[in-house]
Order: structure tokens, then C-alpha cells, then sequence
């Protein structure tokens, strides 16, 4: 039997958050972002991470998990976020998630909307999940579990 990861993590997501104002929501957000974040990283991962930004690579952080506990972090860095969002109504929470879950397809479909990948000689891409399988298609180098990380 397959589940709907979506209708899950919004069902999960609404006994958590529905209700809360959003100022709250953002503040938390923003301690855990700052607290956890990195320490959630695979030294490699982050060295690799850090290794782009130095050599001037355009990089985005593409995730399922929430845009607003990650972005933060990566704005630290100057890169954005592409994530999965709550729904907002007046401020406050709905519990709901605003679009699609950031997974699978999903993934790919928002990259390629706020990215022209033409616009690339080489484009590299890491994941850790089934949920990444389709993005990795999108690279000339990819690595999934950070094996094979590519040389650059």
C-alpha cells in the first residue's frame, strides 16, 4: 500500500501549527535554523556546500522540509531556499501547506521554474532521499548519500 507523503506531513503539520501566529511560527523557525541546522549537515556535505559558494557557484538549498527552518541558515550564505511552505491565512497558520510538497517531482518542477538550467555549463546536484531522485536527474554530476561526491 502507498501513502500520500503530502496529505501526511499536512496532516501532521496541522495538529503542530494550526492556530499559531505566524510571527511565533517565524521566531521559532529562526532559533531552530540558527541551533540545528548545521549540526544536521554531514561534514562532507558541508564542506562541499561551502566549496560551491567559494568557487562562485549559483546554489540552492532544495528541500522537503520546511523553507522557513532552513532559510536562515542558508541566508547566512546568500542562498536560497526552495522548500516546502505553510499555508498563512491573516497571520496566522493554517496548518495546511501552501502548494505542493517539496519532494519527488515536485523538486524538479520548482527548480526549473525559478531556474534557467540552459543557462549552465555544469550542473551538479546532491540528495539523501528517494523524495531527490528525479532533481539528481537534472545534474551533469550528482551524488546521492554523498557517494561519488563529484570533483570540482
Amino acid at each position: 500500500m502507498r501513502f500520500d507523503r503530502g496529505f501526511l506531513k499536512e496532516e501532521f503539520l496541522t495538529l503542530l501549527w494550526k492556530g499559531v501566529p505566524q510571527e511565533e511560527y517565524l521566531t521559532g523557525a529562526f532559533r531552530y535554523a540558527e541551533s540545528r541546522v548545521e549540526g544536521f549537515l554531514m561534514p562532507l556535505a558541508l564542506s562541499v556546500f561551502l566549496r560551491h559558494i567559494e568557487r562562485g557557484h549559483d546554489v540552492y538549498v532544495v528541500t522537503a522540509s520546511m523553507k522557513e527552518w532552513i532559510e536562515p541558515w542558508a541566508s547566512k550564505y546568500g542562498v536560497p531556499v526552495v522548500g516546502t511552505e505553510l499555508e498563512v491565512a491573516d497571520g496566522i497558520l493554517t496548518g495546511r501547506l501552501n502548494g505542493a510538497n517539496c519532494r519527488g517531482p515536485e523538486k524538479t518542477r520548482r527548480i526549473t521554474a525559478i531556474v534557467d538550467l540552459k543557462g549552465y555549463d555544469k550542473i551538479y546536484a546532491y540528495g539523501n532521499s528517494s523524495g531527490d531522485r528525479e532533481m539528481l536527474l537534472l545534474a551533469d554530476e550528482k551524488a546521492y548519500n554523498w557517494d561519488h561526491v563529484p570533483v570540482f
